[in-house]
C-alpha cells in the first residue's frame, strides 16, 4: 500500500471513530501504515507450500534511500491532557514510533521548526518553575527521539538566552537559524550531516515576533538572504540535498519556499506558539522542487518523507500523488459530514426510507472515494513520498521516556505543595454566595449525591492523585470545585472541593443553604454551554465533542430526571 498523509480535520476525526460515532477507536491502517514493514516489503500472497492457482507473490515494496522524519513545534507538549482515550500526542508514543521505525535499517534524521521547549512566549513567575521542569523533560525526551536539529521559535526564548542554550544541550540537538543575531543562545546557520551514505544540509531561519513584538535581546535579518547563504555554505561542505527549517507564520514561509531556490525539502513551523490549541493538519504541497511539509503541533503528528534517489540524482518527482489529493479531501470531508447526519437521524427516529436513502448518497460517494487511483511508483528517477504519522497510545510508550514523564510529575507535585501551601482562594463579596461543597448539598438531595457518587465527575480528583498530578497546574482546575474562585479551592486547598461537585454546575451554594427556600440563590439548570467553555474543549476532548452526547451521561435520579 501506498502511504498515505493527512490532508484535513476530517481525516483525523474519520480515524478516531468506529462504527459508533463517539466511540474511541484505533486509527485506520492507512493513516499509521508502517513504514518499517514498507521498507522491509510487502508481505508475499501465496507463502511456500501454496496450492497450485494461488496468487503470486506480491512484489517488494521499493526500500528509501533515506528517511527524514519532521516536527512541526512540540511547544512543551509532553503529552494531552484530557478526558478521552486514545488523544493525539504524547513524546513517550512519539519516541516508541521512531524506535521501531529506525529498526527497519533506512538511514534517518529527525529535524524540526517552531518552538519546542515551551507552551508560551511568556510565563507568569507563578508557573517558572513548573514550566522549566516540564521543558527539561522536554529536552531530554528530544535527544531520546534523536532530533537533530530545530529551527527555534519565540518560546524558546521563554525563560531567557541561558535557560535556551542549557536546554539545547540537554537536547543534543543544534539550533538553526541564519537570520538571528545577539542573544541566539549558540545558534548558528547550517550544519551538513550524513545519513545513509548521503550527505544532508540542514539550513534554519526564524521569525520569533509574537503579534508583531520580538525576542528582547534578539536582532532579526532577512530570512530569504539567510537561506540563500545557508544553501551556498552546505553546497560547498558537498551536501547532495539541502533541507531548510523555517520557524515562521505558514503564509511567510510558503513565500520563502517560493524566493529560496535549490531546496528538496522545506519543513515548516511557527514563529511562536501560544496556548493549548491543537493545529489541523496542514497539507503538503510542491513548490518549485521542494515538497514542503508541515506537521501539526504538540506532537500530534510526526511527518515521513521517504526519498527514493536513481542516478544519482537528487531532483525528486511526486510519488505521493498530491495533485489527487485535493479531490480526495473533498470526497472524504463530504463522507464524513454524511456519516454524522445519518447518525444523528437515526438517533432522532428520521424514518427508515430517509436513512436509506441517505445510505445509498454514502455508499456512492465511498465508491468515488475508491476510484480514485493511488499513486504509484514513477517508472524513472528520483522521487519522494509523504506521510503524516498521527502519535497516539497504539504506538506504545517508550520506557525510558514514560519514566521520565512519571518522574516529572512527582517533582512537581512535590514543588508545588509547598510552593503554592499558602495560596488561599479570593474572598467571598459581601452579600455573594460561597462554597460548600458536596456533603452539604447531600443533607437535601440524596438522590443525586447517590447518582453523582456514579459518574466520572466524582472521580475527578483521585485520577489526579492517581498519577502524582494534583497539585499540577496544567491539571487541577478542572479536577476541583470552584478553582481559584472566591470561597473556593486553590492548587493546595481543595479540601471539601476534591473533584467535578455539584457547585461547578448549580453556582456557589452558601446562601442557598442558608436559605433553601429561595430558588433564585441557586442554578436549577445550568447552561450545558459552561461544560465546553470551562474543561471539555479541545483538545482535552475529541473535535467531535458535543455536549448534546453527553448531557444525557449526567442525568439522573434526582438530577434532572
Amino acid at each position: 500500500m501506498p502511504m498515505g498523509f493527512w490532508r484535513t480535520r476530517s481525516h483525523r476525526l474519520r480515524a478516531r471513530r468506529s462504527d459508533s460515532p463517539r466511540a474511541p477507536s484505533a486509527p485506520r491502517p492507512w493513516l499509521l501504515v508502517g513504514v518499517a514493514a514498507l521498507a522491509a516489503g510487502a508481505a508475499l500472497i501465496g507463502a511456500p507450500g501454496c496450492k497450485r492457482g494461488s496468487s503470486p507473490p506480491a512484489p517488494a515494496a521499493p526500500v528509501p534511500s533515506l528517511r527524514i522524519y519532521a516536527l512541526g513545534g512540540a511547544a512543551g507538549a509532553i503529552e494531552p491532557c484530557g478526558c478521552v482515550k486514545d488523544m493525539l500526542g504524547g513524546v513517550d508514543h512519539a519516541a516508541a514510533f521512531l524506535s521501531q521505525q529506525r529498526k527497519s535499517g533506512v538511514g534517518s534524521l529527525l529535524v524540526g521548526a517552531g518552538p519546542m521547549l515551551f507552551a508560551d512566549p511568556t510565563i507568569p513567575p507563578a508557573q517558572r518553575t513548573q514550566a522549566l521542569f516540564k521543558a527539561d523533560t522536554m529536552a531530554r525526551s528530544l535527544k531520546d527521539l534523536g532530533l537533530v536539529a530545530w529551527a527555534p521559535g519565540a518560546n524558546d526564548w521563554a525563560l531567557g538566552e541561558a535557560e535556551l542554550a542549557r536546554l539545547r544541550t540537554e537536547s543534543g540537538a543544534a539550533l538553526l537559524a541564519g537570520n538571528l543575531s545577539g542573544a541566539t543562545a549558540g545558534a548558528r546557520a547550517a550544519q551538513v550531516v550524513e545519513v545513509g551514505g548521503h550527505k544532508v544540509g540542514l539550513v534554519g531561519v526564524s521569525l520569533p515576533d509574537v503579534r508583531g513584538a520580538g525576542v528582547e535581546g534578539i536582532q532579526v535579518q532577512s530570512a530569504e538572504e539567510a537561506l540563500r547563504a545557508g544553501h551556498a555554505q552546505v553546497t560547498a561542505e558537498g551536501a547532495d540535498l539541502v533541507v531548510a527549517l523555517v520557524a515562521a507564520h505558514r503564509g511567510t514561509a510558503l513565500r520563502l519556499a517560493e524566493s529560496a531556490r535549490g531546496y528538496q525539502l522545506v519543513v515548516v513551523g511557527k514563529g511562536y506558539d501560544q496556548g493549548e490549541a491543537n493545529d489541523p493538519p496542514f497539507p503538503p504541497s510542491v513548490i518549485g522542487d521542494a515538497l514542503v511539509v508541515q506537521a501539526p503541533n504538540h506532537l500530534q503528528g510526526v511527518g515521513v518523507v521517504d526519498l527514493y534517489v536513481r542516478d544519482g540524482s537528487y531532483r525528486f518527482a511526486d510519488g505521493s500523488g498530491l495533485a489527487l489529493e485535493e479531490e480526495r479531501s473533498s470526497l472524504d470531508r463530504r463522507i464524513e459530514e454524511l456519516e454524522a447526519r445519518l447518525s444523528e437521524w437515526q438517533r432522532n427516529g428520521a424514518s427508515s426510507e430517509e436513512i436509506e436513502a441517505r445510505r445509498k448518497d454514502l455508499a456512492e460517494l465511498r465508491a468515488r472515494r475508491a476510484r480514485l487511483a493511488e499513486p504509484s511508483q514513477p517508472t524513472a528517477g528520483s522521487y519522494f513520498r509523504y506521510e503524516l504519522v498521527q502519535v497516539r497510545e497504539s504506538l506504545g510508550a517508550d520506557a525510558q521516556v514514560a519514566k521520565r514523564l512519571e518522574a516529572y510529575y512527582k517533582r512537581v507535585n512535590e514543588h508545588n505543595r509547598e510552593a503554592f501551601a499558602d495560596a488561599k482562594p479570593p474572598p467571598v463579596p459581601e452579600g455573594q454566595s460561597g462554597y460548600v461543597g458536596v456533603e452539604q448539598c447531600s443533607t437535601c438531595h440524596e438522590a443525586a449525591r447517590k447518582f453523582w457518587d456514579g459518574t466520572p465527575h466524582a472521580q475527578a480528583y483521585v485520577t489526579l492523585e492517581r498519577e502524582h498530578k494534583q497539585f499540577n497546574l496544567d491539571c487541577v482546575s478542572c479536577h476541583v470545585t470552584g478553582y481559584d474562585k472566591p470561597g473556593g479551592s486553590t492548587v493546595t486547598h481543595v479540601e471539601g472541593l476534591e473533584a467535578v461537585q455539584c457547585e461547578n454546575c448549580h453556582g456557589p451554594g452558601s446562601r442557598h443553604v442558608a436559605n433553601p427556600t429561595d430558588k433564585t440563590l441557586i442554578r436549577r439548570v445550568p447552561d450545558q454551554g459552561m461544560c465546553a467553555s470551562a474543561c471539555h474543549h479541545p483538545p482535552h476532548v475529541a473535535d467531535d465533542w458535543q455536549v448534546s452526547d453527553a448531557w444525557p451521561k449526567i442525568l439522573g435520579p434526582g438530577h434532572g430526571r
